[in-house]
């Protein structure tokens, strides 16, 4: 793999895991989300910034992925940029929103990676 795809898978992956955190950041803890049903739900989560952040958060993610796929292939690429998002997620989880990150969670993550690992190794 050359550099500038590993730029963009890098690069995919950031804008992924910073979209879930934003997201996670606007309506994270609030149980009342779904308490107006699901138009006010709807419209509850479409008029906050934060969602609108995320969302464009992810666009960017995918505009990266885009052009990562476009040279090299989809069985490397996305699970490379997956187990990124994953470890990513679990020190955002773990510094900033002061998430229990157990053994097992680690086992879990760890089982993940292993795979995600096998799945890209070329024979």
């Amino acid at each position: 793999m050359d550099k500038i795809s590993l730029f963009l898978i890098l690069s995919s992956a950031v804008t992924n895991a910073l979209g879930s955190t934003v997201m996670k950041y606007a309506y994270g803890g609030d149980e009342t989300l779904v308490i107006s049903g699901w138009i006010g739900t709807f419209f509850k989560i479409l008029l906050n910034p934060w969602i609108i952040i995320g969302l464009g958060m992810f666009g960017i993610s995918f505009f990266f992925m885009a052009a990562a796929l476009s040279r090299t292939d989809l069985t490397l690429a996305y699970p490379m940029m997956s187990g990124i998002v994953y470890i990513i997620l679990l020190f955002i989880g773990l510094f900033v929103f002061k998430e229990s990150v157990t053994l097992f969670r680690i086992m879990g993550m760890s089982f993940i990676l292993i795979g995600i690992t096998l799945l890209t190794i070329k024979n």
